[in-house]
């Protein structure tokens, strides 16, 4: 198992649990301790934004309610401006990206994502194997 710590899930994470029901996610995210796990509450809105009817949007809330909310804060933010400025052109870091980013920073929270790629430059990420 990782280091103790929160860890905060990107949003390919979340789909692939909430909306395709992929048991590999589920397991892992069992086997890293669901008392753990955190999303960011940009991450949020855009999982619920990806909704496509009142019946998919409820389950997508009721299926977020189980991870602790991290709000965006004035650090976060001057954290993601850092980050847009120094990797968006050298690396194409997105904003969303780049939010997920600034927050595992800011807290020192480890960072489950499936797009390793996305953010294996950014100096001083955790990422969860």
């Amino acid at each position: 198992m990782e280091e103790e710590g929160l860890i905060i899930c990107d949003s390919d994470v979340l789909i692939e649990f909430l909306d395709r029901a992929n048991k590999v996610i589920e397991n892992r995210l069992v086997e890293l301790g669901r008392q753990r796990l955190c999303i960011g509450s940009i991450t949020h809105s855009e999982i619920i934004f990806g909704s496509f009817s009142k019946l998919h949007q409820k389950k997508l809330i009721n299926g977020l309610e189980s991870f602790v909310l991290v709000d965006i804060d004035p650090i976060i933010d001057s954290i993601l401006r850092s980050l847009i400025n120094r990797y968006s052109l050298s690396h194409g870091l997105g904003i969303q990206d780049a939010i997920v980013a600034a927050t595992s920073l800011k807290h020192n929270y480890f960072l489950y994502t499936l797009n390793r790629k996305d953010y294996s430059f950014i100096e001083g990420i955790r990422l969860i194997q």
